[in-house]
């Protein structure tokens, strides 16, 4: 046993002092793609998991409710409700804020208790002092939209609950207090909406203006119970009845009695958007883990093959095969830790990369956020595939069996043409090959071509298909250029008679109550000037009462298409059934989601709409114009630029991906051709030769390798450019209807040069091998055969 132990380690030295330079470079090589796709998990991890991370970091409610302060036993009722295990009860004001633009935002304050319910993440600056008064904490989305930040001043002024009722007819100056208040922080949550106010300050603060608050607002943990959302709901919605008809808010119009659930609610633009990234990583370490075994699988299959006659006598003195292997994998096992230790340490690195695209809006832990199990599992493993990887590849080559040589005949693969012999020859050697050779089935390298074009066909089709959602507002609802909320009628005709709008659309918009299911937003169009576009992806606008229109968000979780028809209760009693006329892109003019509306005409929302619905106006502007006629109206009228909704925000961070995938996929496509190629033209060699004997031209002897190129490429493109725009079309179609805009795939005009491309990158590819083959002597190709 001792012998043989020995012979081993007398082997593996002897390896060590003629092939450590392959050894070593080889699995760096190893290490550094095992790292990069290690790395790549980590990511795909991080990217993941920030939306899940961020709601336990924030300690998220499980619902929420607003309710007027005029109705204070109603928000005192909220802790008591069937369901509840906590409850944080917080005042909120409104506030217009001073500045060029006339802005109007929410400020709430509150006790800190309990201290884990609704805590935004600081990624900026402090939380406010609890016994400050004049100390902010601004929301993102806030921050981003004023253009302040940590260490700026801004003058607030507070609406009284009279004033916030006035806001369809204009109330002039705010009569609440006015506060000179500096930012000491920015805030993050997964969405600011409802009672979470886009500005937060310290319980001293709630405790000095409560008597000005408009409203308050309650951040509830449900108990840990079957039902629990539901009975809360259905209890909240009967109280605030009850509130109702004993004293109705003189704000109910703007504050409405309405359930958030942000724990259960996920925004599916987020998660679409997260799906498309994780994909995308998880396609991009898949090819590249795939290009590297093949470059370090063929590496060590080279540096073992030209070892095999030492194999042979190592053989004839009597190691087994075991023994043979355990030696060369013993050599290789300092460069297989090598690699590994190079594989854990790009993990590790990877723990600076931030969550991809949108994600990265999500991340609760900014900075570095190192993965120490990871690390040292994938370089465990990574040190594991490599000797793995060298056992198979000395396994190989010693049980390879010389061959006998054999007479030179005419190869059966191939037969003479009289006019195209190259032509006819190169496609019989792609199609068949010899049998018994070694090298890449024919079959296996047009599937993997096959799937390489796929591939980049479809990532090319969903990043145009995105690029133009990008380019094109009125894809995602948004084709005027500016709106104007809560607009009267003299302010409208107003801007009918100037010359610098070319457009007005005013649109009504109420909440509405589908029969045994949710509530959901209704906008009527009324053009009053000009005609601005809206996506419409099936059927038409409703024309007459008795027809609506679906957002295709809503229309593809109730599943309808135009010709259904859908009932909703009346808020007088009673339902009434509409017959779906169309699937259109409608923005949310409230508290919608893109796509998860309904539009209807304005007879059919006074009958379906509890009050007087809010009035807001788009506005298109003659070319040029747009900027003007903000920065004119904004001094006194509430008005906003176009803004980009989240959903589309959130692909639109995901451009560059189907870019680098199709630049990664055809890099490790091009790899593989060259590969093949090289195989292949080694395992033809004795076939070139036997045609060079017959008279075949170096000319010929090119071409010949060329067409067998072609003839590689050319199936991969018949099945692999329709796969390709199929994939695209599901995927495209997948991710559009969870944002809620078109799902219409596009088909970029660069794909028609996807065929003379390939078609010339494997003619060029097989520049190479063609010209070895024609300058190789048939008699050094035929030595030994």
């Amino acid at each position: 046993m001792g012998g043989r132990l020995g012979a081993v380690r007398a082997v593996a030295r002897a390896e060590l002092r003629t092939g450590w330079r392959g050894l070593l470079a080889l699995g760096l090589l190893f290490g550094l793609v095992g790292g990069m796709v290690l790395g790549a998990v980590a990511l795909a991890e991080r990217t993941a998991t920030a939306y899940p991370r961020l709601v336990q970091a924030v300690g998220l409610d499980d619902a929420r409710v607003l309710v007027p302060t005029d109705q204070p036993e109603l928000a005192a009722a909220v802790p008591t409700l069937p369901g509840v295990a906590q409850a944080r009860l917080v005042h909120t004001w409104v506030a217009r804020i001073e500045g060029p633009a006339l802005r109007f935002v929410s400020v709430g304050a509150g006790p800190a208790d309990p201290p884990d319910l609704v805590r935004p993440v600081v990624v900026e600056g402090r939380e406010p002092a609890p016994d400050s008064l004049d100390e902010l904490l601004l929301s993102e989305p806030i921050a981003a939209m004023t253009g302040l930040g940590v260490g700026s001043e801004v003058t607030v002024k507070m609406l009284t609950l009279r004033e916030i009722s006035m806001f369809d007819v204009g109330f002039g100056e705010p009569d609440g207090p006015e506060v000179r208040m500096r930012v000491v922080g920015v805030g993050r949550m997964p969405e600011w909406s409802g009672a979470l106010c886009n500005m937060l300050t310290s319980p001293a603060f709630a405790q000095r203006y409560a008597a000005d608050a408009g409203a308050i607002g309650a951040f509830v943990r449900l108990r840990d119970e079957p039902g629990a959302a539901q009975s809360f709901t259905d209890a909240f919605v009967a109280a605030s009845t009850a509130a109702d008809a004993r004293s109705p808010s003189i704000a109910a119009q703007y504050l409405k009695p309405f359930v958030d659930l942000p724990s259960a609610t996920i925004d599916p633009a987020v998660t679409a958007a997260e799906n498309v990234l994780v994909i995308g990583l998880v396609v991009f370490a898949a090819v590249l883990a795939l290009g590297g075994l093949q470059v370090v699988g063929q590496g060590l299959t080279r540096l073992h093959g030209s070892r095999r006659s030492t194999q042979e006598v190592e053989f004839a003195l009597g190691m087994a095969g075991v023994e043979r292997v355990g030696s060369r994998v013993l050599a290789a096992l300092g460069g297989a830790v090598a690699g590994g230790v190079v594989g854990g340490g790009l993990v590790i690195a990877a723990g600076w990369l931030e969550p991809l695209g949108s994600q990265a809006r999500f991340e609760p832990a900014m900075g570095f956020r190192p993965q120490w199990d990871l690390a040292v599992l994938g370089g465990s493993v990574l040190v594991a595939v490599f000797l793995l990887l060298v056992a198979i590849a000395a396994a190989l080559a010693g049980s390879r069996k010389r061959r006998r040589p054999q007479p030179a005949r005419p190869p059966a693969a191939v037969a003479w043409g009289r006019r195209w012999p190259a032509l006819l020859v190169g496609v019989r050697l792609a199609l068949h090959g010899r049998r018994g050779t070694q090298g890449v089935p024919a079959a296996a390298a047009v599937v993997a071509a096959s799937l390489a074009v796929a591939g980049v066909v479809a990532a090319l089709a969903f990043g145009a298909s995105l690029q133009r959602l990008v380019d094109t507002p009125a894809r995602y609802g948004q084709a005027a250029d500016l709106q104007l909320t809560d607009a009267r009628e003299p302010d409208l005709a107003r801007l009918v008679a100037d010359p610098r709008v070319s457009a007005l659309d005013v649109s009504a918009s109420g909440h509405v109550q589908i029969s045994g299911g949710p509530m959901v937003e209704a906008t009527a169009r009324e053009p009053r000037k000009g005609a601005i576009p809206v996506a419409t992806l099936q059927g038409h606008e409703p024309l007459l009462r008795g027809e609506i229109a679906l957002g295709p968000r809503l229309a593809d979780r109730l599943q309808l298409i135009p010709g259904d028809s859908i009932e909703f209760d009346r808020p007088a009693g009673g339902t009434v059934r509409l017959v779906v006329t169309g699937i259109m892109v409608t923005r949310s003019e409230e508290r919608g989601g893109l796509g998860d509306g309904v539009v209807v005409t304005r007879d059919q929302l006074s009958e379906l709409v509890q009050g007087p619905p809010l009035i807001y106006a788009g506005i298109q502007a003659v070319p040029g114009q747009a900027g003007l006629l903000f920065a004119e109206l904004s001094r006194d009228l509430e008005i906003f630029e176009r803004e980009t909704p989240d959903g589309v925000r959130n692909l639109a961070d995901l451009l560059m991906l189907p870019e680098l995938l199709a630049l990664v996929l055809a890099a490790v496509a091009g790899s593989g051709m060259i590969h093949s190629l090289v195989t292949a033209a080694r395992r033809h060699a004795r076939d070139v030769a036997v045609l060079s004997v017959l008279g075949a031209t170096p000319g010929q002897v090119r071409a010949t390798l060329a067409v067998m190129a072609g003839a590689t490429v050319v199936p991969a493109l018949v099945v692999g450019v329709p796969l390709g725009l199929g994939a695209a079309r599901v995927l495209w179609w997948q991710v559009a209807t969870a944002t809620g805009v078109a799902g219409d795939v596009a088909v970029p005009p660069r794909l028609l040069w996807i065929v003379p491309a390939v078609l010339f990158g494997a003619l060029l590819l097989s520049v190479v091998p063609a010209g070895r083959a024609a300058r190789t002597p048939p008699a050094v190709a035929l030595q030994g055969r």
